[in-house]
């Protein structure tokens, strides 16, 4: 059981530690209140804590109960050490604290009794992170039975990305400028977006070694009891191995089973969606007017970022322009009611991304290195058709250059400047 002397110690330290930080804004933006508690989830190393930082670099120590659960110094705490808590911030400051800010609170038996229970005082103002998705956005829900509202952050974008490396994200107009945002471009891309080694060039490998062995041990074998480690690697390389294509389940099984190791379907599909949950993968389905169709298709997979896989097989572009457009897609859906992706294939004919609003087609995206005389017609037919068969007249295609004609109502931009907008999907 935690005492005052050790709370405060504990806050003191932390505070002096956040305001010796040279903390950078995230483009988040979280209105606090009573009334709802914040939730923020997200990948591990993608700046969650960091973002708690930033908040509290300009808040006083009396007003924020900042606890940490990732740290060793609260490994053993309970949801009654949560409660507990605020009468001892009380006798540390003499009031009792304005804000709320539980970081990894799934490492904390209980939490959700803790959190209702401070929630229902209406006294403070409650922000949550956790480091899985089912945790803070599939079963918050539930835990807190509406009463939450929930913030996905993943690894920087390219906007915030331009702003951590001290360049704008003013649109350029001159030829120069262009071809030296698309240079930045191609190193957000083939480097990756994770915060932590941005400014540590020589450390992006073993950053990764380091971030695929903390998905294993700490977010899958501790928290879901795994046992099978072989399995679970040779799942994680053939995400890895296959993203922004599609992945069969059943395929990996016959794989696996062809190399005479022992394991069941029923396995396969729980340790996929264990990494689901971890958000080390995001299954993208096939759009189908049937929903059942839909939810039993094979899925496309996307990563958090895309300097892992140039990492582990090589910077291969268009897969990665793929990716971060599905993750630009993820972050804008994210903020508007009744979105939702898909992509669409039939035979030899693909549309990377349908964007539905309540159900219904709004939009389409294809996204290509160019248009080319080899593909520009395979493109171009594949929007045209599913865009007549669907009624959807909005049609686009992302490419490099963003300089290249299709016709038919169809828009082309160039993949930077669709990174730099701001705004809704989906919507004319």
């Amino acid at each position: 059981m935690v005492n005052v002397k050790d709370l405060e110690r504990y806050l003191i330290d932390k505070f002096e530690d956040i305001k010796g930080l040279d903390v950078r804004e995230r483009g988040l933006n979280i209105q606090f209140t009573k009334e709802f508690i914040s939730t923020i989830y997200g990948p591990r190393r993608s700046g969650k804590s960091y973002f708690f930082y930033s908040i509290l670099k300009d808040i006083n120590e009396g007003k924020a109960l900042y606890l940490n659960f990732d740290d060793i110094q609260l490994r053993d705490w309970t949801d009654d050490d949560i409660m507990g808590s605020i009468p001892l911030f009380h006798e540390c400051f003499g009031k009792e604290p304005v804000l709320l800010m539980l970081d990894e609170v799934q490492n904390v038996t209980g939490w959700e009794r803790a959190v209702r229970t401070l929630y229902e005082k209406k006294r403070y103002k409650i922000l949550l992170t956790g480091s899985s998705s089912k945790l803070l956005a599939k079963e918050i829900s539930t835990s807190l039975r509406g009463r939450s509202l929930s913030y996905p952050m993943l690894p920087l974008s390219f906007g915030e990305y331009l702003q951590f490396i001290g360049r704008g994200t003013t649109i350029p107009r001159s030829s120069r400028d262009i071809i030296e945002m698309r240079k930045t471009l191609d190193t957000y891309l083939s480097e990756g977006s994770f915060p932590g080694p941005l400014f540590e060039k020589d450390l992006i490998g073993k950053f990764y070694e380091d971030y695929i062995d903390l998905v294993i041990y700490r977010d899958l074998i501790e928290r879901y009891g795994i046992s099978n480690l072989g399995l679970l690697k040779f799942m994680i390389k053939n995400i890895i191995r296959s993203f922004s294509k599609e992945l069969s389940i059943n395929r990996l099984f016959n794989d696996w089973r062809s190399m005479r190791y022992e394991a069941s379907k029923k396995t396969l599909y729980q340790y996929f969606s264990n990494l689901e949950d971890a958000m080390f993968v995001f299954p993208l389905k096939k759009f189908s007017r049937s929903q059942r169709t839909s939810d039993l298709s094979i899925p496309k997979v996307y990563l958090p970022d895309t300097g892992l896989p140039s990492y582990v097989m090589g910077y291969q572009k268009g897969r990665a322009m793929e990716n971060t457009v599905f993750l630009e897609l993820y972050r804008r859906k994210a903020g508007q009611s009744g979105i939702k992706l898909y992509f669409w294939r039939e035979r030899s004919s693909e549309v990377d991304f349908v964007i539905c609003k309540r159900d219904e087609p709004a939009e389409l995206i294809q996204v290509t290195q160019t248009l080319a005389k080899d593909n520009r017609e395979r493109e171009i037919n594949a929007l045209n058709s599913l865009g007549d068969e669907l009624g959807c007249d909005k049609k686009k295609i992302i490419t490099w250059t963003g300089e290249e004609e299709a016709g038919n109502g169809i828009e082309v931009e160039a993949l930077w400047r669709f990174l730099l907008e701001t705004g809704k999907i989906g919507i004319k």
